[in-house]
């Protein structure tokens, strides 16, 4: 019972592969990039044909990196075994012929036309693989989602009541599945083989090329002499991690080991410290200009231009990073600690004056996005741009073998998006062909008693839920084909609704019982991992309550459509009402707050973030409180 269980839930383990394995996988690897790159310049290919190829590219990659469960053990993690050889074969061999069949594929009448014996045997191992290689890389939840959705799909009309659905045949669930644009090769495998691949390598190229030094050394720079300087390096330096690369578990194990332990050496305690590494690291994916992948996942879902998506984000994505700032300030003030010494610290003139070509890029890249240039174009000049700007110094010029490098970890780092969005597909299948989207969303409105909030609170707990242990990308859209229908439903437009999901499925990164990000910097901090996840909320408390203001408040997310004396003061309020916010949560602006205070101020903050004459009224009456409390030294409560 106990290898049972072990087989279905536990994941494989990441080869440390050499000699012919590591060189073939890197063969792969590299083919599947140039063949992104050609994709995204000059080759013309019909769309279905190019997410079977890249799936194609991605499956084989997997079953060659990632070991299965009963296989983690010290032969199968140093070389390929021969059944993982024979099982690529396999999957390269099945999506050979799927695209020599495209044109059959795009003229036949879904579930009319019949499916060849040869192609009932491809779909099904499609979906086998798709399901079973994600479990290698990812772990059982999201497969698990995937298989109940079919599961569903299959035996749905033998459930009573409101879930009913008319009774489906197993092969025209296969075909909607595997051989329609309705399954796998749906929106989200679309954005993945698209936006998203080309971005994972932009920031692959941007990693090789040394920026990350130059990242690193501009937060020290700018931060570190302050109070608190070594949070704040932290804070800048995960975030602008964060914006590129999208993982927020990926950026607190690249940041946070060395931000982490320095914010401990700067007397900071461990769980502080990889709270803090975690959120910060967690935020890149909602800050504009880039958003790693989930702007680019919005595009393709949403049908959003990405100037609206990163121009709307950025006021709330700014209180985001104010309040993680506030929180690490107060927390030194507090605590008596001081910045960085400064002979240590280099100077920002000198750090952009060696370090600004990288700059460059990002401009070029966000300059192009925002001209309406496509994200496959802007991502491939924004690449090019990387390499140009590498050779601008001797030490951080890339050759062929950086490039090489770079090209191969663009394609495994794409793995477990890409598997992940396939899977998203299937559940996606299940949803439109039972009309279970449709049900959902009345569900949803009907246990939040037609409630607004009482909806979005719901909303809210599902993205979390679904999101725990995932990708940001798998995450929202999952989340997304569940709950944007109900939202929808409350009168809410797209741009909303879709920030709102991106939002939640983000945080669940931090959210315990699964706050992956959290943990990643518990185990760096040497912290208890549950303590760094309430900590990460209690820290993030911001960001929580931001998703639902711009929901009643669309002007807080401020456009060039709605830009108006309101939408100024509403961020203006909406700021004071961070600070005040932070403030109460860490118990010190100027001096020590008492606790009976900092419960007012909690309060009050919450009420000038909350849009409204009289709760900004309410929450100005606690800011002047605060105001005397602390600079005429009148003591309002004991401590």
């Amino acid at each position: 019972m106990n290898k049972l269980w072990k087989l279905l839930t536990e994941e494989g383990k990441k080869r440390k592969l050499g000699g012919f394995d590591a060189l073939t996988v890197k063969y792969v690897a590299v083919v599947m990039s140039l063949y992104q790159l050609a994709q995204a310049t000059f080759l013309t290919i019909q769309p279905q044909m190019h997410y079977a190829i890249h799936l194609t590219f991605i499956m084989v990659l997997c079953a060659l990196i990632y070991t299965r469960t009963f296989q983690a053990h010290e032969r199968t993690s140093t070389r390929i075994p021969i059944e993982d050889w024979i099982y690529a074969a396999i999957l390269t061999a099945a999506g050979v012929y799927y695209c020599t069949q495209m044109e059959t594929y795009l003229t036949r009448m879904p579930m009319v036309d019949e499916l060849s014996s040869i192609e009932i045997v491809i779909g099904i191992l499609t979906v086998i693989a798709v399901i079973g290689l994600t479990k290698r890389c990812m772990g059982f939840v999201l497969p698990s989602i995937g298989c109940i959705f079919l599961a569903y799909a299959l035996w749905g009309h033998l459930i009573p009541g409101v879930l009913y659905h008319r009774k489906l045949l197993a092969i025209d669930i296969l075909d909607q599945l595997v051989f329609t644009t309705n399954g796998i090769y749906s929106s989200p495998i679309a954005a993945a083989a698209t936006y998203v691949f080309m971005f994972v390598m932009f920031g692959s190229f941007f990693a090789a090329s040394g920026a990350g030094d130059f990242f690193y050394k501009f937060s020290m720079a700018v931060a570190g002499r302050y109070a608190g300087g070594a949070g704040k390096v932290a804070i800048i330096t995960s975030g602008l991690f964060g914006m590129i690369n999208g993982s927020p578990t990926a950026n607190v194990v690249t940041t946070g080991s060395f931000t982490i332990p320095m914010m401990k050496k700067a007397g900071y305690d461990g769980i502080f410290s990889g709270a803090v590494t975690a959120v910060a690291a967690t935020g890149g994916g909602i800050m504009p200009p880039i958003m790693g992948t989930a702007a680019f996942l919005m595009v393709e879902m949403a049908g959003i231009s990405y100037k609206n998506i990163a121009i709307a984000a950025f006021v709330p994505g700014v209180l985001y990073y104010l309040a993680l700032l506030l929180i690490v300030h107060f927390r030194a003030k507090k605590c008596g600690l001081v910045g960085l010494d400064v002979s240590e610290l280099p100077s920002v003139w000198g750090t952009l004056k060696e370090g600004w070509i990288f700059l460059v890029p990002l401009v070029v890249l966000v300059v192009m996005l925002m001209k309406g240039y496509t994200a496959n174009l802007s991502a491939v000049v924004g690449i090019a741009a990387v390499i140009a700007a590498s050779w601008a110094r001797k030490e951080t010029r890339m050759h062929l073998p950086q490039v090489i490098k770079a090209l191969e970890d663009a394609a495994k780092s794409a793995v477990i998006v890409s598997l992940s969005c396939a899977v998203a597909g299937c559940v996606i299948a299940g949803l439109m062909t039972t009309g279970l989207s449709g049900k959902l969303a009345s569900l949803i409105l009907s246990l939040g008693g037609n409630s607004t909030l009482s909806a979005l609170i719901l909303t809210a707990a599902i993205c979390t839920l679904l999101g725990m242990g995932m990708p940001v990308a798998a995450a929202y859209c999952l989340t997304a084909a569940l709950c944007i229908p109900s939202l929808y439903e409350l009168g809410l437009q797209p741009l909303e609704a879709h920030m709102f999901v991106v939002y939640f499925a983000t945080l669940s990164a931090i959210t315990p019982p699964v706050a992956v990000a959290s943990y990643a910097a518990a185990g760096i901090s040497e912290a208890n991992a549950a303590t760094v996840g309430w900590q990460a909320c209690r820290i993030g408390l911001v960001s929580f309550i931001v998703p639902f203001i711009f929901v009643f408040e669309p002007m807080l997310m401020v456009t060039p459509d709605n830009f108006c004396m309101q939408s100024v003061w509403i961020v203006a309020s909406a700021t004071l009402g961070v600070i005040i916010l932070c403030a109460g949560l860490e118990g010190y602006l100027k001096r020590e707050i008492p606790m009976l205070m900092r419960g007012i101020l909690v309060i009050g903050g919450l009420l000038l973030i909350y849009p409204g004459a009289v709760t900004d009224y309410i929450g100005l009456g606690v800011l002047a409180l605060l105001v005397v409390q602390q600079f005429a030294g009148i003591k309002l409560g004991g401590k």
